[in-house]
């Protein structure tokens, strides 16, 4: 449950690599994510996209440091109940947590329910966070340079559906989102981002990454351009590993918040 960490908060349809479609969420939805302005509208977004996606309870952690370390730096951004913040704010209760210790120990999504607490013996975590809705969901944590991390959950009372491509679109569409509000969260976060504090893109990178942030695709980038598909993707994984970026989304997105383009 990501949401037990709080702190004073300062298109055309998507689908992953594996195929399967996000139904709830389109292009344009992600990239306002990643483009709010300050943290009223990228809470606002956050939490219209969770809604979207079946979920009204959604948490987003961005964290300095180590979990256990007494100078880990936390801010936080989501709609966690008004009754449940006291306790959210907790950062004993946090680290006791069997969802955020597997977040902080693995590398894949996490999916919990009542079970995952009991096998934790924090069944009575579960049971306090139960009543304000956290009582099943999914989380997913994301890493940045400098030794910060993004969390991202969302929660619901309803059970989650069975095993399945159901819940693993639900899995892909927060993973989507997520990639989305790592870039708006750490922008936010930091000074703010120059121009001159970019990397130097060649023209072609420069180019690849202008019509990729008007949604144009590798093929149809290639044709504009005149030059392969290969070739483009080549120009967006080197412009991606100069911006220390893990998707083309959030290369574009860096290079707007830059006033690149």
């Amino acid at each position: 449950m990501v949401g037990s960490l709080q702190s004073h908060q300062p298109g055309n349809k998507l689908a992953d690599l594996s195929g399967i479609v996000a139904p709830e969420m389109d292009y344009q939805q992600l990239i306002d994510v990643g483009l709010s302005e300050d943290f009223a509208s990228f809470e606002r977004r956050l939490v219209v996209t969770a809604e979207a996606m079946g979920f009204p309870i959604i948490s987003g952690v961005l964290m300095r440091g180590v979990l256990q370390d007494a100078d880990v730096q936390i801010t936080s951004v989501g709609n966690t109940p008004e009754g449940y913040i006291a306790v959210a704010k907790d950062l004993g209760e946090t680290r006791k947590d069997p969802v955020m210790v597997k977040l902080m120990t693995q590398a894949v999504p996490i999916i919990y329910d009542r079970n995952t607490y009991v096998a934790a013996g924090a069944g009575d975590i579960w049971e306090a966070q139960a009543a304000f809705g956290f009582k099943t969901g999914i989380a997913v944590k994301l890493h940045l340079p400098g030794d910060k991390h993004f969390l991202l959950g969302v929660d619901r009372e309803d059970a989650l559906p069975e095993p399945g491509s159901q819940l693993m679109q639900m899995v892909a569409s927060l993973q989507l989102l997520a990639a989305h509000a790592l870039t708006a969260a750490d922008r936010l976060l930091s000074p703010k981002l120059r121009k001159g504090d970019l990397p130097k893109l060649t023209k072609r990178e420069l180019d690849v990454l202008s019509w990729t942030a008007q949604g144009k695709t590798a093929w149809e980038v290639s044709v504009i351009l005149g030059m392969s598909e290969k070739t483009v993707n080549f120009h967006l994984g080197n412009a991606m590993r100069k911006l220390q970026v893990s998707s083309k989304h959030q290369a574009v997105l860096k290079c707007v918040a830059a006033g690149v383009f």
